[in-house]
């Protein structure tokens, strides 16, 4: 509840972040720059999986994480434990990098109803 009253939007991360960072971004009428670099992974996924690239976009597109995703002013303290992940422009679609390096989108950036 302490969001919704700062938050520009909300969702839950059901479907896997890219796609639904991609959602929000279109209902919003903006772009959506993500930083790949900035996903956290869990403790487990880095022990069994790695802390490269290739498992930070698996974290980024498998789905039920069920993890709110929100849009806050710039430059606004979160009321709540958050990490900043990227950030909206003007513009359409999603844009990712790696720290600095654009990449491309995968083939299939989640779970499709």
């Amino acid at each position: 509840r302490v969001l919704s009253r700062i938050a520009h939007a909300m969702m839950d991360v059901s479907d896997g972040l890219l796609i639904d960072a991609m959602r929000m971004g279109d209902a919003s009428g903006l772009a959506v720059i993500l930083d790949l670099a900035a996903i956290p992974l869990s403790h487990d996924v880095r022990t069994h999986v790695g802390d490269h690239r290739d498992a930070r976009l698996t974290a980024a597109t498998a789905g039920d994480d069920y993890e709110l995703l929100f849009a806050m002013p710039a430059n606004t303290i979160p009321p709540v434990a958050a990490t900043r992940l990227g950030r909206f422009a003007r513009g359409a679609g999603l844009k990712l990098y790696d720290g600095d390096e654009a990449i491309p989108l995968p083939a299939s950036l989640g779970f499709q109803h």
